[in-house]
């Protein structure tokens, strides 16, 4: 639990760890040893998805967002702490499910998610086969910059507008190095940012 008296949540175990991650990679002065802590926990926790899963069918697809996130969240960490021996099938099995089936997740947050741990474990080829088909869905234009048709409302974390255009910035810097697509993201972002001022003042 991250408060006395609360119940372990391993998910939100997983979103703040990830948070810490994100500030200091940002150059955030901030103090990691609460996210340091967790990471035994958080691999311990998928090496138990992965041992539920029957040997017989752990060749179909069982990659989920939440999969994508941890191999994200866990890629910051491997230098501070390589993944214990005993989490090493799990994790080696996670990845190998993100290299197969990561066109059936359908939202580009988590593929982006991918993209970056993928390319962070030196999986290269199948980070820069992600960051293409994410390209090559996009739709660009001058006033409104690179952006994609599939942004809908939606209560679900992966598919939050505002982050996961963030992601896609942030996947194009590390993985593709594509600054021209960093901009133009950039350029879809303040357009939201106007759009919301205007809203703002047409309320008042």
């Amino acid at each position: 639990p991250w408060f006395a008296g609360g119940r372990s949540n391993s998910y939100l175990t997983l979103y703040i760890t990830t948070g810490f991650a994100r500030l200091r990679h940002l150059g955030v002065d901030i103090d990691v040893s609460p996210a340091m802590k967790s990471l035994q926990h958080l691999d311990a926790w998928v090496t138990k998805q992965y041992n539920n899963i029957k040997p017989e069918h752990r060749d179909d697809n069982h990659l989920t967002s939440t999969i994508a996130l941890y191999l994200y969240g866990r890629s910051f960490f491997l230098k501070d702490q390589k993944i214990a021996p005993q989490h090493q099938v799990a994790f080696n099995y996670w990845v190998s499910q993100a290299k197969k089936h990561w066109l059936k997740i359908d939202h580009r947050q988590s593929q982006a998610h991918l993209a970056i741990a993928l390319k962070r474990i030196d999986e290269m080829k199948s980070a820069e086969a992600i960051m293409a088909s994410i390209k090559e869905r996009s739709v660009s234009d001058d006033e409104m910059g690179m952006y994609w048709r599939d942004t809908e409302r939606s209560w679900w974390w992966y598919r939050a507008p505002i982050e996961t255009q963030a992601m896609m910035i942030e996947a194009f810097d590390e993985v593709s190095n594509d600054q021209q697509s960093v901009e133009d993201c950039k350029v879809w972002m303040l357009k939201q940012k106007q759009t919301q001022e205007n809203e703002k003042k047409r309320e008042k």
